[in-house]
């Protein structure tokens, strides 16, 4: 076991967190979720499952309490918007800490300064409550001093399995490609 890294991870049973979940486990590192359904996770010694609210301080708290690193795979789901909410107590949690851990946080294409074209897009696929509260998280996480952070906006991500090729660059991403949730999770 790689004992050197703690993983402090949010959005374990989802698309990107699972497969990022058995990509850590696997190379040893040792992970804490917060999940609201904890009996969707397979026991792993190297995993320690919490049962909670990603949007909850309270929660967070517990959760990034020793981590090295706080990675976010979280997304919305039909009729529950939880991003502005969840990068509010990340961040505000990770602050709070002697030394604040790097947050890794998966958001999407078409935030920050994106144009209008691909934006209404986005607004059209995802629905404009959805992609709203993801450009008002992501500006939430683009404004923070106090936390070191890398903020991760894939193309269309795709149910496929992951082919190792991905690239990632800084700018706003326009004319990137679809990418495998795998991949992502790999990035």
């Amino acid at each position: 076991m790689r004992w050197d890294m703690k993983i402090a991870l949010l959005g374990a049973t989802g698309a990107v967190g699972s497969h990022f979940l058995t990509k850590a486990l696997a190379a040893g590192y040792a992970v804490k979720a917060l999940v609201r359904t904890p009996e969707k996770l397979r026991k792993n010694a190297s995993l320690s499952v919490l049962k909670g609210d990603v949007t909850s301080p309270a929660d967070v708290a517990k959760l990034i309490s020793g981590a090295d690193v706080v990675v976010s795979c979280l997304g919305n789901v039909k009729g529950v918007l939880i991003m502005e909410k969840a990068a509010q107590a990340i961040f505000q949690t990770a602050a709070e800490q002697s030394k604040p851990p790097k947050c890794l946080f998966i958001s999407s294409i078409g935030c920050g300064g994106t144009s209008w074209v691909v934006k209404k897009m986005l607004q059209m696929i995802g629905g404009r409550s959805s992609f709203a509260d993801y450009e008002r998280a992501d500006a939430r996480i683009s404004r923070e001093e106090e936390v070191p952070y890398v903020l991760v906006r894939p193309a269309a991500l795709k149910e496929k399995p992951g082919n190792g090729k991905y690239r990632g660059f800084q700018g706003d991403g326009t004319f990137a490609r679809p990418i495998a949730k795998e991949d992502v999770a790999a990035y």
